[in-house]
């Protein structure tokens, strides 16, 4: 972390917010999200609906926040950007900073870049309604989609579900999925197995991390018991899960105001299959105020669009974790 003389700010890389985070550990780092949920679901938080502006190859996201009964000293938004042909250019295709403020005098603080940002707080909401809504002795993960969000995925989902000994990935270039098993087979210590698609459903735990613009898996894949993430379709044009799917599940979502605007829950309404009062807030199902799953044979679908408030209480902990690392630094020379 180092300081931008001209902006009196601090700049924190991808790099620096990666290891903040791994310090902090998963455990702690899922736990302060769901106290985000909560927050939500009480009505402290401040978050305003995402801003779109799309340029016809490519869209930036302002996503601003504020969670004064969290911490009353800082607030911040995100600025995200997805540019899908960026790899050709050699970029990548997710690009943003954080902009973390005084709250109180406005003044800018940090600076954090937020492709890894992104990365972690997506993990830890999935973590959160994983351990809500998923069954306690789920043993198979199934991932579809082995691009950046895969591993951030996985390890939020054996953190909170310890359980699970297999995980099938499946991804349309077979490759990356073999990539995906190479990485991280040992470091996760389980089984990993590369499958087709409907193998790759075949478990007690699924989640989609595709850019999908046509639903590819079916209601007749899906079976009882079953706990769905659903977060790769964050915007009307995206869609992974039939809407039909949703026919057969108990829905629940991480955002009401951007989810209706989302995926397999806007084409879900859209074609009358569900109506917004089934539509469960997972904050609500954190507290106590709505029931989450209620039987094993449920079938749970946690509709996953990034919350402007995840992004703050990440950009938080880091802050807070490198400023207590600085300080110790400093003290240390001093004596």
């Amino acid at each position: 972390m180092k300081k931008i003389e001209e902006l009196n700010a601090f700049l924190i890389t991808n790099e620096e917010l990666k290891e903040a985070i791994e310090d902090i550990g998963w455990k702690f780092f899922i736990s302060e999200i769901k106290k985000g949920f909560e927050h939500s679901s009480l009505g402290y938080s401040m978050v305003p609906e995402k801003v779109y502006i799309y340029t016809g190859v490519s869209d930036m996201r302002c996503m601003p926040a504020y969670l004064p009964e969290y911490n009353r000293d800082y607030c911040g938004v995100k600025i995200i950007s997805v540019a899908p042909e960026n790899p050709k250019h050699g970029l990548p295709s997710v690009l943003g900073e954080y902009l973390l403020r005084d709250a109180e005098t406005q003044e800018l603080i940090a600076i954090l870049q937020a492709e890894e940002m992104t990365a972690y707080r997506t993990g830890a909401a999935t973590g959160v309604a994983t351990e809500m809504l998923a069954r306690r002795d789920s043993t198979t993960l199934g991932i579809i989609g082995t691009g950046k969000q895969a591993p951030y995925q996985a390890k939020a989902i054996l953190t909170v579900r310890p359980s699970i000994d297999r995980i099938k990935v499946y991804n349309r270039t077979e490759q990356r999925a073999r990539d995906f098993k190479a990485e991280y087979e040992r470091e996760f210590g389980i089984d990993i197995t590369v499958v087709e698609l409907e193998e790759a459903v075949d478990c007690d735990i699924v989640t989609t991390l595709t850019t999908a613009t046509e639903p590819f898996i079916s209601r007749e894949l899906i079976r009882p018991g079953m706990h769905l993430n659903g977060v790769g379709a964050d915007s009307k044009t995206k869609i992974e899960f039939d809407p039909d799917v949703l026919i057969k599940s108990k829905i629940f979502v991480d955002d009401f105001a951007q989810c209706i605007h989302s995926g397999e829950v806007y084409q879900g309404l859209e074609r009358g299959l569900v109506k917004e009062e089934d539509l469960i807030p997972l904050g609500d199902v954190v507290l106590g105020k709505a029931a989450g799953r209620t039987s094993d044979d449920d079938i749970t679908f946690f509709k996953s669009t990034g919350v402007a408030f995840q992004d703050l209480i990440t950009a938080i902990l880091v802050f807070e974790r490198l400023k207590r690392k600085i300080k110790g630094r400093l003290e240390k020379k001093e004596h």
